[in-house]
C-alpha cells in the first residue's frame, strides 16, 4: 500500500507543510472538510486553505516548528471552500530529516461538528482549556452566559473571559488540574461583556492526555440569575422591615405592626432573650410617624438603680457629690421620638414609680430640679420576665404593668419557628462574608439536620453567634460539622441518642416523661421519637401511671 492510500484510509484530515508552511501532502478527509482537492491545496501556503482565525497570530503548526514539540487538541473553525464553519480539533508535530534536522510539519484536523453540535445542545455552559488557561473550545450556552461568541473566546485566557474575582484566587478548572480532582458546584459572580455580574455555579475536572498526564481542564457553568430572583423575591416575601420569617405566628404579628405603629400607645413586646425585641421596636418606631426623631434604648438590666435613675431622667449641677454640671438623660435626648425600656422586669421598684407619672401625666423631673420637664416620647417596653407573675408577687407595680400593657405583642422563641432557620442562616451568610471578606455560600446538610433539631435557648442570638464563629473558621464555601463547637455538638449528641429503638419494653418512666415534656402532650411526636404507634404510648403511659398526658 502506497503512503498516499495510507494517509487516505486515515479518518482524521492529515497534511504536510514544509518550513515556509506550503502544503506538501494532503489527505481525502482533508478534502472532505475543507472543499479543496489535493491539487488545489498542494504549493499554496496552509492559511489560504484552512482560513481560521488563529492562522496568522497562534498557528498550531507554527508553535510547534517554533518550540520543537507537539501541539495537542487545540480547537478551532476553518472556513471551507464555500465560506461554512466548521468546528476542528488540532493536533501538530515536527517533521525531521534522517539526520534530525526540521524539514517541517505535519498536522491532523478532526471534525467536531458532531461533538460540537452536541455541546451546544448542552443548557450549561461548556469550555475547555489547554495547561495554560487558553480557551479550546466555547458552546453555545456559554456564548450566551458571557456575551463573547465562540470565535472571540477561542484562543484567549478564561480569565479574560470571565472576568471573575475567582479567576485570580480560587480558580476552579486551574484548582482541578492541579489537584486531579473535581471541584463541584461552586458558587461565583463572572462580569458579562456588558460589564453585568451574573452568579454562576461553576463545576470543573482535569483532562488527561493518552498518557495520563494532565493537558488542561473542563469547566460547566450555570447560570443561577434566575435562582437569585427567586431567593429575593422568596425573601422579600418573608421579610417585614428587618424582620425576617415565614412562621405563622410571626406573620401575624408583621399583619398589625403598621396600625400599632401608627398610634401613640404604648408597646409590650414579650418575648424569650434572643428572640429580636430590639428589632420589633425599631420596626415599630421606624413605620411611626416618629420616625425621624431619635430611637433611644436603654436596657433596665445592665445598670445599677443609682445610675439608672440618672441615666434615664437626668442630673442637674450639685443634684449630689459630684454631678458637677448638668447632663441631659435619655428621655430628655429622645424628645420627639420613641423611648425604648428592655428588660423592664428589672426596674426597681422606686423607679417604677418615676416611669409610671411619665407615662400618666408626660413629664418627669431630673434629679436635683426645681421644675418637672414634657416628655414628648411614645414608649415601647420589653422583657422576657413573666410580668404578671410579678405583679402577684409584689416585685412590679400593678398600676404600671397596666400602663405598659396597651398593646402586648408575644414574639415566639426560634424553637417554634424551626421553618425559618435556613432564611435566617442565608441571611447571617451574607451578614458575616461582608464583615469578615469571606465566601461561604452554605452550610452542610449534616449541619443544617443539627440546626434544624436544636431548640435553641437563646434564640435567634444563639444561631447568628454560630454562625458567625464558623464563617470566621471556615477555609472553603461550605460549612461543615467540624466548624461548630464542640459544646454543642456534644448537646446535639446527647439529644439524638433520645430517640429509641422500636421496643416492645416499657420505657423507663424518667425517659417516658422527658420525651412526653419535650414534645408538650403531643402525641404522635412523641411516639414517633419512641419508635412506637400513638397506641403503644398510650399503654405505656397507663402502665407507668404518668397523668399530666
Amino acid at each position: 500500500m502506497s503512503y498516499r492510500n495510507i494517509m487516505d484510509s486515515v479518518a482524521d484530515g492529515v497534511f504536510t507543510v514544509d518550513k515556509n508552511m506550503i502544503i506538501t501532502t494532503y489527505n481525502r478527509a482533508a478534502e472532505e472538510m475543507t472543499g479543496y482537492s489535493r491539487e488545489e491545496a498542494i504549493g499554496r501556503p496552509c492559511h489560504e486553505i484552512f482560513r481560521t482565525d488563529v492562522c496568522m497570530d497562534s498557528c498550531p503548526l507554527k508553535e510547534a516548528l517554533k518550540k520543537n514539540k507537539s501541539v495537542v487538541s487545540r480547537e478551532v473553525h476553518i472556513l471551507d471552500k464555500h465560506g461554512a464553519s466548521t468546528p476542528i480539533s488540532v493536533s501538530a508535530s515536527v517533521l525531521q530529516d534522517s539526520e534530525g534536522n526540521i524539514v517541517g510539519g505535519v498536522e491532523t484536523i478532526r471534525n467536531l461538528k458532531e461533538f460540537s453540535t452536541i455541546l451546544d445542545s448542552v443548557a450549561d455552559g461548556v469550555f475547555t482549556v489547554d495547561d495554560k488557561m487558553i480557551i479550546l473550545s466555547f458552546n453555545r450556552a456559554a456564548e450566551e452566559l458571557t456575551g463573547y461568541s465562540h470565535d472571540e473566546a477561542i484562543g484567549r485566557h478564561c480569565y479574560e473571559v470571565f472576568r471573575s474575582d475567582a479567576c485570580t484566587h480560587g480558580c476552579p478548572v486551574k484548582e482541578a488540574v492541579e489537584t486531579g480532582l473535581p471541584v463541584v458546584n461552586r458558587e461565583f459572580e463572572i462580569t458579562d461583556r456588558k460589564n453585568n455580574k451574573k452568579p454562576i455555579s461553576v463545576s470543573a475536572s482535569v483532562l488527561l492526555d493518552s498518557s495520563g498526564r494532565p493537558r488542561g481542564g473542563v469547566e460547566t457553568i450555570r447560570d443561577l440569575s434566575f435562582i437569585h430572583i427567586l431567593k429575593n423575591e422568596l425573601h422579600d416575601k418573608y421579610t417585614f422591615q428587618n424582620l425576617i420569617s415565614r412562621n405563622h405566628s410571626m406573620r401575624r404579628l408583621f399583619d398589625v405592626m403598621a396600625d400599632i405603629a401608627a398610634s401613640e400607645a404604648t408597646v409590650f413586646l414579650h418575648g424569650e432573650s434572643g428572640t429580636g425585641k430590639e428589632l420589633f421596636a425599631r420596626a415599630i418606631h421606624d413605620l411611626s410617624p416618629r420616625k425621624n426623631g431619635p430611637l433611644v434604648i436603654v436596657n433596665c438590666g445592665a445598670l445599677p438603680e443609682t445610675l439608672l435613675e440618672a441615666e434615664i431622667f437626668g442630673v442637674r449641677k450639685g443634684a449630689y457629690t459630684g454631678a458637677g454640671e448638668n447632663r441631659p438623660g435619655r428621655l430628655e435626648l429622645c424628645n420627639g421620638g420613641t423611648f425604648f425600656l428592655d428588660e423592664i422586669g428589672d426596674l426597681p421598684l422606686q423607679l417604677q414609680v418615676k416611669l409610671l407619672r411619665v407615662l400618666e401625666n408626660k413629664e418627669y423631673q431630673p434629679l436635683g430640679a426645681k421644675n418637672p420637664l414634657k416628655a414628648d416620647v411614645r414608649f415601647i417596653t420589653a422583657t422576657h420576665r413573666n410580668l404578671a407573675q410579678m405583679v402577684e408577687e409584689g416585685t412590679f407595680r400593678r398600676d404600671l404593668y397596666f400602663r405598659i400593657n396597651i398593646v402586648e405583642l408575644n414574639i415566639p422563641p426560634l424553637r417554634e419557628r424551626r421553618e425559618d432557620i435556613p432564611l435566617l442562616i442565608e441571611i447571617a451568610l451574607k451578614k458575616f462574608n461582608l464583615s469578615y471578606g469571606r465566601r461561604v455560600l452554605r452550610i452542610s446538610p449534616e449541619v443544617l439536620k443539627i440546626l434544624l433539631a436544636h431548640d435553641f435557648p437563646g434564640n435567634v442570638r444563639e444561631l447568628l453567634n454560630l454562625i458567625e464563629q464558623a464563617v470566621i473558621l471556615c477555609k472553603g464555601s461550605e460549612i461543615g460539622i467540624d466548624l461548630l463547637p464542640k459544646g454543642f455538638l456534644l448537646k446535639a449528641n446527647d439529644k439524638e441518642k433520645l430517640p429509641r429503638q422500636r421496643s416492645s419494653k416499657t420505657p423507663d418512666v424518667n425517659v417516658l416523661s422527658e420525651v412526653i415534656s419535650r414534645h408538650k402532650g403531643n402525641r404522635t411526636g412523641a411516639a414517633q421519637e419512641l419508635g412506637v404507634n400513638r397506641s403503644t404510648l398510650w399503654r405505656w403511659v397507663k402502665t407507668t401511671g404518668i397523668t399530666d398526658f
